[in-house]
């Protein structure tokens, strides 16, 4: 059967090229008249190009806005030009929307309609994938600048040559984003023009795979392995391979990696365009030899986990003290470090390319009683139990509570207190002391009784810091090759090995040998929740595990902590209690985005199942 056609929704892209015509390209820089044809009358007009299609292509994990247009409310294919976008004008990060964390204040309305099952076609856009048009915008400035590279008279082979793979690559990036949402979609690779009736259909996820693969592949001999420090931020032939990494891993995964999709299509013909239509246990082989491919050329170019064995159990003392920078922290806390791979770039100049969000994400995690105005995500005891004691055994909670808090938060993985905001824990240079019990400031709001505070660095004494915002880092190949290798031959050596690096270097102990493969793969699974909390990982592995409507997970009940205070100061105890602050709802037809509503009125957009 023919699969149903669409009208490119895709009249973005017409209406950007319309726009190029008419007023200014995109976003360009000031005093230079960038229109489509005189940005390839040389290098330096194509560089200028060059940044835009940067701030198009690449995506921020922490999800704000100020990164390219944004889709003006009410009006789906209307935009804000970046020099009208509000720098608070912002969505949710994911790390809300699963058991890694909590809303708990009423500004993320958009995470509570997905903890409520509440999404739908026409907010989808707005309640999690706010770049679905930008996308577009990006691919056809990409397809330009591979039609018309030539005409740069002033460029070698060598640096067209380079031009090109970055922005297969930046393409490679967006339509892997698009396809763990969403499945196959509409494989654009030319340039329309304003007025020319398209018909893209949707192509099968099978289909989506092998173009990012190759646009990858084309990339990957042509990008170098790092640039100077006024480069940073462009893709590198490392980050092409970690994202080859990515893609393998998710094709390998239960959602996509079967004949028999969570939600079947209308038409069975169709489940092709949401999943692969076979299982093939040797997609795992590929994902772990991608995997493995990436980690090499990443240590072969200075890429490497920080792991300084000093710090790999540092003392954390409370009561308002910070205690020393223990490894886990440095890797997310000490901008630029050797650990990161890539990193979205478009921040303020002022921090040197960096992403300097002034808002965000102090905005966004700093709940109200640290003193931002916006919210703070606090962390269900679902997740919390995923920390195992440092000897590597698992933490009690038990439903009747205890009476100090303080020393079972002691025995936690070092991880623990270097992501979390606890009870009595130093915070920031702002708010050394977390007061977070009964009648404590901090408390209010906190449902879950511990707020999520990585990426916010210890020193910081407002809003306006510089993080690093990863789209890409070393300890991410370590699992990815964990989890793929274990999947494809079992807990050999090598997959031991992998993650025990992951955990040695945060002063955690080897996982006990003999595991069976079901056993290492839900040790592996809880090392990647632990390791990657609030990096924008959780929200989609739980899907691609075919977890998400498991018990505690993205449905039924959710717990936190009672806290309360006794004692005098200098002695205080804290006593703890779960209690269940709130029942989810999790649709099956969730693990895949629905596609926007107004796409699919237009009568050629085949939408996913349930919707």
């Amino acid at each position: 059967m023919m699969m149903k056609k669409i009208y490119l929704l895709f009249a973005i892209a017409c209406c950007i090229c319309a726009a190029s015509c008419q007023h200014e390209f995109l976003d360009k820089a000031p005093g230079v008249d960038l229109t489509e044809d005189n940005a390839f009358r040389d290098k330096a007009s194509l560089e200028i190009f060059m940044a835009t299609i940067y701030r198009y292509g690449m995506h921020s994990n922490f999800r704000y806005r100020l990164q390219g247009e944004t889709v003006v409310s009410g009006q789906p294919n209307a935009y804000t030009p970046f020099s009208q976008v509000n720098s608070t004008d912002v969505i949710h990060p994911s790390s809300s929307i699963s058991d890694e964390g909590d809303a708990s204040e009423a500004s993320f309305v958009h995470s509570n309609r997905w903890n409520e099952g509440m999404v739908l076609p026409n907010n989808i856009v707005n309640l999690e994938d706010y770049r679905y048009f930008i996308r577009w915008i990006a691919l056809r400035q990409i397809n330009l600048v591979i039609k018309r590279i030539n005409e740069v008279p002033d460029a070698d082979e060598t640096y067209k040559k380079q031009i090109v793979a970055e922005v297969k690559l930046i393409r490679a990036l967006n339509y892997m984003e698009m396809l763990k949402r969403y499945g196959g979609v509409p494989i654009v690779d030319q340039v329309f023009q304003p007025g020319e009736k398209i018909e893209v259909p949707r192509s099968t996820f099978e289909a989506c795979v092998t173009f990012i693969l190759k646009d990858i592949e084309d990339a990957f001999p042509n990008l170098p392995g790092s640039y100077s420090a006024s480069q940073t931020g462009r893709v590198t032939s490392v980050a092409a391979l970690a994202l080859k990494s990515e893609v393998l891993l998710y094709a390998a995964s239960p959602q996509f990696n079967t004949a028999t999709p969570v939600v079947a299509m209308g038409n069975a013909a169709d489940n092709k365009l949401i999943c692969y239509g076979n299982f093939d246990a040797g997609r795992w082989k590929l994902a772990a030899d991608a995997a493995k491919q990436a980690l090499d050329l990443a240590l072969a170019n200075g890429y490497g986990l920080i792991d300084e064995v000093a710090n790999r159990n540092p003392a954390e003392q409370d009561n308002g003290t910070p205690g020393p920078l223990g490894n886990y922290r440095a890797s997310w806390e000490t901008t630029n470090n050797k650990e990161l791979i890539l990193m979205y770039q478009g921040g303020a100049a002022a921090a040197g390319g960096i992403t300097n969000i002034g808002n965000a994400p102090m905005t966004f995690w700093n709940p109200s009683c640290f003193g931002s105005f916006w919210s703070g995500i606090s962390v269900p005891l679902n997740f919390i139990k995923k920390y195992e004691k440092i000897d590597g055994t698992p933490q009690s909670w038990d439903a009747a509570g205890g009476t100090d808090l303080i020393a079972k938060y002691a025995q936690l993985d070092p991880r623990f207190k270097q992501t979390m905001s606890y009870t009595n824990g130093y915070y920031t240079a702002r708010d050394p002391i977390a007061q977070i019990y009964s009648g404590g400031k901090d408390y209010v709001n906190c449902k879950g009784g511990i707020w999520l505070r990585k990426y916010i660095p210890r020193n910081a004494t407002s809003g306006n810091f510089v993080m690093n915002d990863v789209l890409f880092r070393v300890n991410e190949l370590y699992l990815n090759y964990a989890e793929a290798l274990n999947e494809a031959s079992g807990p050999v050596k090598e997959a031991y090995a992998a993650v025990n690096a992951i955990r040695n270097r945060s002063g955690m102990p080897d996982l006990p040998a003999g595991l069976t493969k079901e056993q290492f793969r839900e040790r592996v699974r809880n090392e990647i929740a632990v390791e990657l909390v609030n990096d924008d990982h959780r929200f989609w592995d739980v899907k691609r595990w075919l977890i998400a409507d498991q018990e505690g997970v993205m449905t039924g009940a959710f717990q936190g902590l009672q806290i309360t205070r006794s004692g005098e100061a200098g002695n205080y105890k804290f006593g703890w209690k779960p209690y269940t602050f709130e029942t989810r709802t999790f649709h099956k037809k969730m693990y895949l985005h629905p596609f926007p509503q107004a796409e699919v009125m237009k009568g050629n957009l085949t939408q996913n199942p349930g919707w």
